[in-house]
């Protein structure tokens, strides 16, 4: 009788504790249900003033333009830099290009950099990226932290011949939209994980140059054009005549309104699979396209506003409340620390951005006095620039030459007013220039310690693409 005693009291304890480490288990489980999803979505060579709830007459963005309702609009957002590679690596490190040297196509994120898709992995986050863009490979640093990092379903997708020489010997894009098929991997991908806590990166390539919409995109902004030009070989060409420039810039608004359509697509799978509402969306443009507003067309070549001014949009219901539009400076390198911020969690590292929620919450009324940007693409050009409210100071750091500009009175930076300066706002900012260069690379060497190898070597199809995109000539 005892050793029965014994048996169900035994039984017993194994049942509650059984019953005990479930509720625990479920807990668990309804702690990490409850953390929201992040969807981080960039848009390749979107400039600000093409998007139409920033301004921009055509309608470009009719999806950005309902999110931007839905949550908080940024209209003074400028980018880091004025090319791909090194303004996405300032997202995902809130570092600037100096600092995490992610500058040039030979070289890869250098050991002591910490990345948003790493520290979103440390707190129980499955992680995906699907990208478009050979400048964002996972050679180069960019795949740290994700689970899954797909930079390779577009050229499988599109039969690995997005690139191709043409009959007079130089390469371009061909007429092959990548944004369908950047949809249709993450949306498999998110058939598969949606019930679990995701931070997904989604990078749209299709608005970059050449400027080749399928139809009904060729003719949507332009139904009338007769002239010769079609979209492709545009870049580093003489400016064409004012018809035939309008008509390139109509191409560009088509595959800018092609490529939002395809963010609708994938943001109504979210809605489908009832997890809208409990995700964090970042829609950010990583750098603009110039139009001969410089003398020249594509991008990273120089730091001016078509370049550098993009749109940025946070919408989560849950925290941000809609239609807000703030119109103060704020930098890509204060997206990351935003992301955290409103995720509440805690990172010790060193971060060059801002979190912005004060200013999406009206608690704060400025964040910057100035933000700053660099190039070096091409290894005979090396600029760097600062912007405050007032003023666009941009130095040559190859030849010492300085421009100054009057954002509010020439925000089109056509007029050179620093042989004129008398202010004192002018002089400030060239030398908070001065004094952050010199503290990026002091803290670019307090980062790095002893650096393994940062170098990439490419293969020859890799070479190929980044030739045919102008980052390699």
């Amino acid at each position: 009788m005892n050793i029965l005693k014994r048996s169900v009291f035994l039984f017993y304890c194994i049942f509650i504790a059984a019953i005990s480490a479930n509720i625990l288990r479920a807990e668990d489980n309804q702690s990490v249900a409850n953390k929201p999803n992040v969807l981080l979505i960039g848009v390749e060579t979107l400039r600000a003033d093409h998007v139409s709830c920033l301004g921009y007459p055509r309608a470009t963005t009719p999806t950005l333009d309902k999110l931007a309702k839905q949550g908080a609009l940024f209209s003074k957002a400028i980018g880091t830099s004025s090319w791909t590679m090194p303004t996405n690596m300032s997202i995902f490190t809130s570092l600037y290009p100096g600092v995490h040297k992610t500058t040039d196509y030979q070289k890869k994120l250098p050991p002591g950099r910490v990345t948003l898709a790493e520290i979103m992995k440390t707190q129980g986050y499955t992680t995906a990226a699907f990208v478009s863009n050979p400048t964002l490979g996972s050679q180069y640093g960019f795949s740290r932290g994700f689970d899954l990092y797909d930079d390779f379903s577009v050229n499988l997708d599109l039969g690995l011949n997005i690139f191709e020489n043409n009959d007079r010997g130089s390469q371009h894009v061909l007429n092959a939209m990548t944004s369908e098929a950047v949809n249709r991997a993450a949306i498999s991908w998110l058939q598969k994980n949606y019930n679990e806590p995701f931070f997904m990166f989604v990078f749209y390539f299709d608005p970059h140059y050449d400027y080749v919409p399928p139809p009904p995109f060729d003719t949507i902004f332009d139904p009338n054009y007769d002239g010769r030009i079609n979209g492709h070989g545009i870049v580093n060409k003489p400016q064409p005549q004012p018809r035939d420039l309008e008509h390139i810039i109509a191409l560009y608004d088509g595959e800018i309104l092609y490529t939002d359509g395809y963010i609708s697509k994938l943001l109504e799978k979210f809605a489908e699979y009832g997890i809208m509402d409990n995700t964090l969306v970042v829609v950010f443009g990583d750098h603009g396209d110039e139009f001969y507003e410089h003398g020249s067309t594509a991008h990273g070549q120089s730091l001016h506003n078509e370049l550098t001014h993009i749109p940025l949009i946070f919408r989560w219901p849950r925290a941000i409340a809609g239609n807000k539009k703030i119109d103060c400076l704020v930098s890509q390198v204060d997206i990351m620390p935003t992301i955290l911020d409103y995720l509440d969690i805690q990172y010790g590292g060193y971060m060059q951005g801002k979190s912005l929620k004060g200013l999406i919450e009206g608690n704060q009324e400025k964040l910057h006095d100035i933000v700053y940007g660099e190039v070096s693409i091409h290894k005979n050009k090396f600029f760097a620039a600062a912007r405050s409210e007032d003023y666009k100071f941009i130095l040559d750091l190859q030849t010492g030459e300085k421009q100054l500009f009057d954002i509010n009175n020439d925000p089109n930076e056509q007029i050179d007013i620093y042989m004129e300066k008398s202010l004192e706002g002018p002089v400030l900012i060239e030398n908070q220039l001065t004094l952050w260069l010199i503290n990026n690379s002091k803290l670019a060497e307090r980062l790095s310690g002893k650096e393994e190898d940062d170098s990439v070597e490419l293969d020859e199809e890799q070479i190929r693409q980044l030739k045919a995109l102008g980052y390699v000539q």
